[in-house]
């Protein structure tokens, strides 16, 4: 019934369809050799698919740009945990003379009582509140949801751009992620590349090591290889090509899990799989013997984050996690848990507490995930780690969260 159709594989105006492409009108100025490069790479396991190339002619003005300065920041996220503290350490450096806190405001709170409430929730106190402007900024809409002049005067003072916002949703796949959290990071770039040089430091994760072999790339998604991780994959992929090819100056942070600070301790508690993998061990009694999870004290990194864009040698990729391994007997010692193998501590937990409660937690070899992702190291040279006491620090972040007895019909919380 076909016979009668003739099919042509040559478009009539194929001669049209240029060789590399943007994603997105709002990041004009970073082109990829597929129209949708980030998918692309992702399916088949390959960052070079997710090169991006700076369109020339904005690629020549940058070049002709002085050098980032220090004195204006501006803060995506700046509500959340890190991103309130980020503003804080910002603000005390005595060549920042602004930083705008970029807050996304919800139902009736504004930017600004979201931003003083996360600061009272995690008794920030080292603050200077006179050099802080909170504007409703996010990266996830046109001129971060700014009105034109109000654009147009950041893009051309700001000097400094920190990317803390990000979602935490593990359920959701990578498409649902892509258009807030891909998109929204090109449209940042294209930001630092305007007007003035404007150096960026994102916040990644430790959770895009897990995608290391092409087997990786083909597991279904799961709580851990999860659409999450698949995006801060991406989202260090594209930022690695863009700090090699040198038009942009950026750097990447390939981040552990983010603890309470040194001082007080307070951090998002329950959210992190992190404090859930160690409640689960605290209501069975048992730890099982691992490698610790690596992590950081939310000063310290702050302090690190700020040191290296605003210092001499700022590096393009850090991992600012603890520089001496620890093993799980430090957690176990704390709460008085016994330490036993791996396939024990999950035979243990799966006796006491319903498999559909931690499938999505123990459903992998999470002993395996940590080795894997628990990468090394990599601080300003600048940085001095000497006083990062693991015992220390457990035992104050102990003594501040409140975990629930898992094994309860209803969970109840107990002290640590």
């Amino acid at each position: 019934m076909f016979d009668e159709y003739t099919f042509s594989t040559v478009a009539n105006d194929g001669h049209l369809v240029s060789p590399v492409v943007a994603l997105t009108g709002d990041a004009p100025s970073l082109l990829f050799s597929r129209k949708y490069a980030d998918v692309a790479a992702l399916s088949a396991g390959d960052h070079e698919l997710l090169r991006p190339i700076v369109d020339p002619s904005t690629a020549e003005q940058v070049r002709s740009m002085a050098p980032p300065a220090d004195e204006i920041a501006l803060v995506f996220g700046a509500n959340g945990f890190v991103g309130a503290h980020l503003v804080a350490e910002l603000s005390l450096r005595p060549g920042i003379t602004t930083v705008y806190a970029g807050v996304r405001s919800a139902g009736d709170s504004s930017a600004a009582e979201r931003f003083e409430e996360t600061v009272a929730q995690y008794s920030i106190t080292g603050i200077d509140l006179a050099k802080i402007v909170v504007i409703e900024a996010v990266p996830t809409r046109t001129n971060f949801g700014l009105d034109e002049d109000t654009y147009l005067r950041l893009r051309g003072t700001v000097d400094q751009v920190f990317n803390s916002a990000s979602s935490t949703d593990y359920d959701s796949s990578y498409l649902e992620l892509r258009q807030d959290w891909f998109v929204s990071l090109l449209r940042v770039v294209q930001f630092t590349l305007e007007d003035r040089r404007k150096h960026l430091t994102y916040m990644g994760s430790i959770g895009a090591f897990i995608y290391t072999s092409p087997e990786d790339f083909l597991r279904p998604d799961s709580w851990w290889y999860s659409g999450y991780c698949q995006m801060k994959w991406i989202n260090g992929q594209l930022l690695g090509w863009l700090a090699r090819d040198g038009v942009a100056s950026v750097t990447l942070v390939e981040s552990p899990y983010v603890l309470g600070s040194t001082t007080v301790g307070k951090d998002p508690g329950r959210v992190y799989s992190f404090w859930r993998a160690i409640e689960l061990a605290n209501s069975v009694g048992a730890m099982w013997d691992g490698p610790g999870m690596n992590y950081a004290p939310v000063d310290v990194l702050a302090r690190v984050l700020a040191d290296n864009a605003l210092g001499d040698g700022t590096l393009p990729h850090l991992v600012p996690s603890n520089p001496v391994p620890y093993s799980n007997a430090v957690l176990a010692s704390a709460l008085g848990l016994d330490l036993v193998p791996w396939a024990e501590f999950k035979a243990i937990v799966d006796s006491k507490i319903p498999a559909e409660k931690t499938a999505s937690l123990l459903g992998s070899d999470v002993n395996d995930l940590i080795r894997r992702s628990n990468a090394p190291s990599l601080m300003p040279s600048s940085f001095d780690g000497s006083s990062w006491d693991h015992d220390a620090l457990f035992a104050l972040y102990l003594s501040v969260i409140r975990f629930r007895d898992a094994t309860a019909r209803r969970p109840r919380l107990v002290t640590a």
